[in-house]
Order: C-alpha cells, then structure tokens, then sequence
C-alpha cells in the first residue's frame, strides 16, 4: 500500500503502478484515493494518454512500423527487379501508353504535360531513344500560379537541371490566375507544370495517335 502511493505521488499512472507491484488496478486506485496529483503530473498522464507510441502500445506500433517499412522496401525492390531494363519495343509501347494517358491529343504539336521530372524525363527519352529526336526539337513552357510570379527564374531553373533541356529552350510561362484559398506546407517546393512540345511534329502527332488507336484495339 505505502509503495503505491509513494509511486502514486511521483506521478505515475494506476494501471503503472498495478503493473509495477503486480496487483489489480481496483486495489490501487482505492489505496491512492486521497493523493492528489499536480497540475503538471496530471497534464503528463493526459499526454500519455493520447501518445499512441507510449508504453507498451509504443513498443508494439514501433515494431508494427518496422516491419511495415520493412515490407514495404522489399516490395519495391522487387518491382524495381520485376520491371528491370526495357527493351527498345517495351519503351515504345509504356511510352505510348503514358502519351495516351497525359500527352496532348488535339493539338498541332507532340506535348506532354507533368508536375513530376521523372515522368518528364521517361517521356524525353521516349522521344529520343524511340524516334531520335534530341533537345534541339523540343520546347518548353512553365504553368504556375499566379502567387509564385516571383520565382520565375527559379522554377525554370529547376526543370532546366531537372530535364536538361536549355534555358533557350523555354517560352513564355502560362499563369493561373486562380487564388489559393488553402495555404501549403513548404510553397518553396512548388515548381508548377512542365510542358514538353515537339517542334512542328503533326505527322508525328498523328502517328501516335495511331499507336493508341493499336493499343485501344487490344482491349
């Protein structure tokens, strides 16, 4: 009895205290009735209360993260080993699977639109692995909204190195007039929408909207 209050009166918990000393929850919450906690030490036990990662349900999400995260690293090791290293039809059809999906159908020009440089990059190897088209062909235009005008240079900078495509290279950039109501975390990530056009490629544009018609057909 006299060690549960001298635990109860340290600050701890009367499930801690049961468990430290072996006994019911019930017995120590009737021997501690009358010890009154600090303001301090009651806000601690509120905290803990709502700490998932506290005590022994910490122990547990600890080793539950672990082998989730663990789990998940080889799953992507084995896709990145299922997938491995295409070959020049492979290329070209996920490249005309990925123009389908995001590419520019109704235009004069060959485009493709993205927020992600890896996709960017797939794309531009498409065009030139598959069809031999280099930087010279292409052109490139920035899409960002309006809020971030002051960073022009910055963002066309950031695709440059991203793309490898020269800065001669980029037109006028496209702003959205529209005003975020939502503030973002961390706006100094923000590098907008490339798009990535053919120079005069209308034939070419009309050839891959052949490939996707041959890849409608297997369906």
């Amino acid at each position: 009895m006299l060690a549960a209050q001298t635990l109860r009166s340290k600050g701890n918990s009367i499930k801690e205290i049961a468990k430290k000393l072996s006994v019911s929850a019930g017995s120590v919450s009737v021997w501690c009735r009358n010890i009154e906690l600090t303001s301090e030490q009651i806000k601690t036990l509120e905290k803990r209360a709502k700490d998932p990662y506290y005590g022994r349900r910490g122990v547990y999400l600890t080793k539950l993260k672990k082998e989730t995260n663990r789990k998940v690293v080889n799953l992507k090791k084995l896709g990145i080993k299922t997938v491995g290293k295409l070959n020049k039809r492979e290329l070209f059809l996920v490249g005309v699977g990925l123009y389908w999906a995001e590419g520019f159908k109704k235009d004069k020009q060959v485009g493709f639109a993205n927020t992600d440089p890896k996709m960017i990059n797939f794309y531009i190897k498409w065009l030139r692995d598959g069809f031999g088209y280099e930087m010279a062909s292409l052109s490139a235009r920035v899409t960002i909204n309006i809020s971030h005008k002051d960073r022009v240079a910055e963002i066309e900078n950031y695709w440059s190195e991203q793309t490898k495509i020269p800065l001669d290279n980029f037109g006028k950039p496209f702003f959205q007039n529209t005003v975020w109501k939502k503030t973002y975390e961390n706006p100094e990530n923000y590098y907008g929408v490339l798009r990535v056009k053919v120079k005069k490629s209308l034939d070419f544009l009309r050839k891959i909207n052949g490939y996707i018609e041959g890849l409608r057909l297997t369906v």
